[in-house]
């Protein structure tokens, strides 16, 4: 551990999401950001350079080894998740981890059970987007009356064009059951936050692009989904359906798409990333009422562009990196994702990704 004032973090992974939206996030929020570290060593040197790291490293023992730090912020491809929270924890750093936590459940028990002794955060973005906080205090206070069906579309264009070129987000050693594994964990993590825990499953799931242009020329087999539907049976009795794919059909102002709504017994709420600062309830019997998301802005924590992230993150970035950096020091705020919660959401995928392959309803069992 460190002894600077500012909590002094190691960022492991270094592509769009951390450099666009992690990485100055966690400054903006008051992080020392104190060493990157990569597959590829020119590539870390050069994104230490661009973010404005001091150091750069390609192999993560060094990096834990040689400098200083309070946490480690995990934003590299699923493979290498397991070994690099290890690795934290085993040094007695916290840890924040990206979705997926691994690349299936037995990879996540063991990454909860080695960081039990250290501050641990999943990277469920959405729990921090002010207008679902919104929508779950309202579903709290008895807004919509008693829950009984909650759905949930999330999509981005990464694979909407075919001749986009083969990488390891299409390699089932990474993510291992493709769009699943990728926007999956937002979807399953908020259906238990919003509603509760999931008995049941039943999913279907497609490749759309089958093969992708591969470096060096040639083609590559895609090994994993582009596009899935999961019907959800909770154990409160709700129902809920998530649709998750990546071959969104690209938009000049938008690369990712959100949309939730909740069916109650007195009435029903509804949230679309497009409108990401504000939720529309409907009580039976009245008309749509519009309610502004609570809680600041982006701007509010972490100044600088982030215009390109808002339809992905909806403002949450500010709340993200305030309460990561909390948690590290030991004082998590409610709501706060921990590894046991991406753990129970791989559970679930697992589940899934079996009721794909059975055709079958799949039950699923406890966290």
């Amino acid at each position: 551990m460190s002894d600077s004032p500012s909590p002094r973090i190691g960022l492991f992974g270094h592509g769009w999401w951390c450099a666009k939206y992690l990485a100055p996030a966690l400054r903006g929020a008051g992080a020392e950001l104190a060493a990157v570290c990569g597959r590829d060593a020119g590539r870390a040197a050069a994104a230490a350079s661009a973010l404005g790291v001091p150091r750069s490293f390609d192999r993560l023992d060094a990096m834990l080894d040689s400098v200083e730090l309070d946490g480690v912020v995990i934003a590299s491809p699923p493979s290498s998740h397991a070994g690099a929270a290890l690795g934290a924890a085993a040094r007695g750093l916290a840890v924040f981890c990206e979705k997926p936590l691994a690349r299936d459940a037995e990879e996540s028990a063991r990454m909860v059970q080695a960081c039990a002794g250290v501050p641990g955060v999943a990277g469920f973005t959405q729990r921090w987007n002010p207008a679902i906080r919104t929508a779950r205090r309202l579903l709290a206070e008895g807004a919509a009356g008693e829950v009984r069906h909650l759905r949930y579309t999330t999509a981005s264009v990464l694979a909407a064009d075919p001749s986009t070129p083969w990488d390891w987000r299409h390699d089932p050693s990474e993510y291992s059951y493709g769009v699943l594994s990728d926007l999956g964990p937002h979807a399953v993590d908020l259906v238990r936050w919003l509603v509760g825990e999931v008995d049941e499953v039943s999913a279907t799931a497609t490749t759309v692009t089958t093969r992708r242009p591969a470096e060096g020329g040639g083609t590559r087999p895609v090994g994993n989904w582009d596009d899935c539907a999961l019907s959800l049976r909770l154990a409160s009795g709700a129902r809920a359906s998530v649709t998750a794919s990546r071959v969104l059909p690209p938009s000049p102002y938008r690369r990712f798409r959100h949309a939730l709504e909740v069916i109650g017994s007195a009435g029903a709420l509804a949230y679309d990333s497009d409108r990401p600062a504000e939720v529309v309830l409907t009580a039976s019997g009245a008309e749509p009422k519009v309610i502004p998301a609570d809680g600041p802005t982006l701007g509010d924590v972490a100044p600088g562009s982030f215009e390109e992230m808002l339809a992905v993150t909806g403002h949450a970035a500010a709340h993200q990196a305030r309460d990561v950096l909390a948690t590290f020091a030991g004082a998590a705020p409610e709501g706060v994702p921990s590894l046991a919660d991406g753990h129970a959401a791989q559970l679930v995928l697992d589940v899934a990704a079996r009721a794909v392959a059975e055709r079958s309803w799949v039950a699923c069992a406890p966290a």
